[in-house]
């Protein structure tokens, strides 16, 4: 429910990176297409904000660490694994056994569950990184570190990609906790006209910038923080200054965008999309399985019309999963009752 409390500007940009969220993952299978330059690029400048950002505000919500709250992310996270294995199994007429198979390697996360990984974990180390001098400084150099080991890191937890996005986590909290997005902090000046425009301007230059990179052979791989430098094989200190330099960039991206966003209400019911995130990111990757394996080739022929309809639906299923009808009847997969696993509260 929207309450009084609710940050619109904030809750707007949640909403924003929502739909960047579907958008890009409807795209992501057509980008190494024969003559789909235009989806590359599109894509790239989309990942350059995305999960940065999205990771960015889940620190910025992110409240000190609750036992409860951690495991009701644990069950979570193990529930909508089993259904992505079940899931999969099916589609690839896989026999009981292969699922079964799959279904006993839990902590290998299907596609985009590493992000409830990610919050686990997250949550759970932010106190020891607090009790730090330096925290941020300290995250950046462990994901140098995990990126730099010159032997593949395995898929187990999805470590590297977690250790490698905390530092977007990280910043979240510390700019929350110093109060530098509120009314009593920088708000006001930052959603100035002339903070708007600047927003625009960088936002636009940084999107040239990523189109002219790609156009010259930017791996998107990078962007995904998965691999370590051997695998690019680049030399070391290459991949430390390209990692660094695509950490400030998104960081840039993160706030030049979130200048341009609206801070007024949009309604009620544009509101319940910001709150009902987790929900549409949970949801979504099923759909957008399906969509990628029922496009016809025709279509992916044309760069243009595939980004039209791939937008179009983006913003549909955005409105639809965050509908109050398809949030109530997926409650109990998306809000599970961890009681029986707790101790009562004395």
């Amino acid at each position: 429910m929207t309450t009084p409390s609710y940050d619109h500007w904030l809750g707007n940009y949640k909403v924003l990176l929502i739909f960047t969220v579907v958008f890009g993952h409807l795209i992501e299978t057509f980008r190494d297409l024969p003559e789909n330059d235009v989806v590359k690029m599109a894509y790239n400048v989309i990942y350059l904000l995305h999960m940065p950002a999205f990771i960015f505000m889940s620190g910025y919500f992110f409240k000190q660490a609750r036992p409860r709250r951690i495991v009701a992310f644990v069950v979570l996270y193990f529930i909508w694994q089993s259904i992505h294995e079940i899931y999969l199994s099916y589609t690839a007429d896989e026999s009981l056994r292969e699922m079964l198979d799959g279904l006993l390697h839990p902590l290998v996360p299907n596609w985009t569950l590493w992000y409830l990984l990610g919050i686990i974990i997250w949550q759970t180390v932010t106190p020891a990184f607090l009790a730090m001098r330096l925290p941020l400084v300290v995250s950046v150099l462990f994901a140098l570190l995990i990126n730099a080991n010159p032997d593949s890191i395995t898929n187990f937890l999805s470590l590297q990609k977690v250790v490698s996005f905390y530092p977007f986590f990280l910043m979240g909290y510390l700019l929350k906790e110093r109060g530098w997005l509120t009314d009593a902090g920088w708000r006001k000046q930052l959603t100035t006209p002339i903070g708007r425009l600047t927003g625009l301007v960088v936002s636009l230059l940084i999107a040239v910038f990523m189109i002219i990179w790609t156009k010259n052979g930017f791996d998107t791989v990078w962007l995904f923080y998965r691999d370590t430098y051997g695998e690019f094989e680049v030399p070391l200190l290459k991949g430390v200054a390209i990692q660094l330099f695509l950490y400030a960039v998104s960081t840039i991206m993160i706030f030049s965008v979130l200048l341009i966003v609206p801070h007024r209400s949009f309604g009620e019911r544009f509101d319940q999309i910001g709150i009902q995130t987790l929900a549409i990111y949970l949801i979504h990757s099923f759909i957008v399985r399906l969509f990628r394996d029922s496009v016809p080739p025709a279509m992916t022929e044309s760069p243009l019309l595939l980004l039209g309809l791939s937008f179009l639906l983006a913003a549909a299923l955005v409105w639809l999963l965050s509908s109050r009808p398809v949030v109530t009847m997926f409650r109990p997969l998306l809000s599970p009752n961890v009681n029986w696993l707790l101790k009562k509260e004395r």
